[in-house]
């Protein structure tokens, strides 16, 4: 399970930070507002959350129908949607090779 999160952080974690669309990156709000706005609108639920090196918190919220939003929020309550998207998977981890094969 903890390997299933670190890749589906790793892929939000290149999304957000490859792919930032400038009209998402405008979008933000207190987190709370957000948090609420991101369930009433599209049902995302945080799924899993990291902390970036400058101390701000990247945030991955998901809907049961695959819509997700990354939200990046700072110590002072302040979220910014940095991208969204749809079609949300999560893959079992690869297995790592047997030495010599």
């Amino acid at each position: 399970m903890i390997r299933r999160l670190a890749i589906a952080f790793a892929a939000a974690f290149m999304a957000v930070f490859l792919c930032l669309p400038a009209a998402a990156q405008n979008i933000c709000a207190d987190r709370a507002d957000v948090v609420q706005r991101l369930w009433d609108r599209w049902q995302e639920a945080q799924v899993t959350v990291a902390m970036i090196a400058d101390g701000r918190l990247l945030e991955i919220f998901v809907s049961e129908t695959g819509s997700w939003t990354a939200v990046i929020s700072d110590p002072g309550g302040r979220s910014c949607v940095a991208s969204a998207g749809k079609n949300w998977t999560v893959f079992d981890a690869p297995k790592v090779p047997k030495k010599g094969t």
